[in-house]
């Protein structure tokens, strides 16, 4: 389904209650996305809290089931991440979702929803924008975010990638306001060169391992293309997720992997930074693995989507969808 100027963006909350805790960054955020000629539908727990989360497990998949079932509403995003979308998962009406397709969008922790719906349906979703922390801060970031996000959604036979010149790492404080961001200058890495094409599957590592081993995690198939990324990862914990995913034969599956981003790495007295350390804990795989790409809590944050075909050439640094 395409977004298009008019298309009404439903925000939904699968975790932290960031809309409630930091509203004036969510009044910001719908501001942009109305400046752009969208419409925006608060879901039932905008604005609410529940301590630390935005209501119950029952709570938020109800929340994210009106919005799917509201004919007016052509896309649901998640307003932010958290620690606990994985709660919600078998409470989602994934029988209704399987014959009413909608593009589902968010990132980091709301990776264990876009995966759950996408093994339950078959149904691709999106690795992308979340609402506020993608649209609150400021241009360019947001623009690019924005424009990605309709790239991806929109395109018919192929979809090619271009980097920012420029990225972010800073760590937002959503609730103060916000008046300059960083411009780093950009470079994406090829750690071990060559071609591949392959299904894309992939989300925020840490929140992959929370559900592998369930109903809602896809099986990975032969030739895949893996896409990870973390935030404020500490090296003890990123390879505890490593060894798990290739004590069950990940990275023997896969034909490529695309690292993104990881700010503030704790490298725990390795010296490493986050992509060197899971090139050399994987022993320089002979799969092309391209690094530092923009698909992660930097900003600007690029759509990529879960169960779509992509042709990746480390050499050139190129991702590209195919239909």
């Amino acid at each position: 389904m395409k977004i298009e100027t008019g298309s009404t963006i439903g925000v939904f909350s699968p975790s932290w209650c960031i809309t409630n805790e930091a509203p004036e960054a969510a009044a910001r955020a719908e501001n942009y996305i109305r400046s752009q000629g969208f419409n925006v539908k608060h879901g039932k727990l905008w604005g609410k809290a529940d301590a630390y989360v935005s209501g119950s497990p029952e709570e938020r998949a109800d929340e994210f089931n009106a919005l799917l079932h509201d004919p007016e509403v052509r896309i649901l995003m998640a307003s932010v991440g958290g620690q606990v979308t994985n709660g919600m998962l078998p409470y989602i009406d994934y029988e209704f979702y399987a014959e009413n397709p909608k593009p589902v969008v968010g990132m980091s922790d709301v990776t264990a929803l876009l995966m759950a719906i996408y093994t339950k349906t078959g149904v691709p979703t999106y690795y992308g924008s979340n609402f506020v922390t993608s649209y609150a801060r400021l241009s360019p970031y947001r623009d690019i975010a924005l424009k990605s996000l309709c790239d991806v959604l929109n395109f018919e036979e192929c979809h090619k990638y271009f980097f920012p010149e420029y990225y972010s790492d800073d760590v937002i404080e959503w609730s103060q306001e916000l008046t300059e961001e960083k411009c780093i200058p950009n470079e994406i890495i090829t750690l071990s060169g060559g071609k591949v094409s392959g299904r894309l599957i992939g989300g925020n590592l840490y929140t992959i391992g929370n559900i592998w081993g369930t109903p809602y995690m896809p099986e990975i198939r032969k030739g895949d293309i893996l896409f990870i990324e973390d935030t404020e990862e500490w090296a003890c914990s990123l390879e505890r997720t490593l060894a798990q995913l290739k004590i069950c034969g990940v990275f023997d599956m896969i034909g490529g992997l695309i690292i993104g981003k990881c700010r503030q790495f704790q490298h725990y007295g390795t010296e490493k930074t986050y992509y060197e350390f899971i090139y050399d804990y994987l022993n320089g795989p002979n799969y092309p693995v391209l690094a530092e790409c923009d698909f992660s809590h930097c900003a600007p944050m690029l759509t990529l989507p879960i169960g779509i075909t992509a042709k990746l050439d480390a050499d050139a640094q190129t991702i590209e969808l195919v239909r």
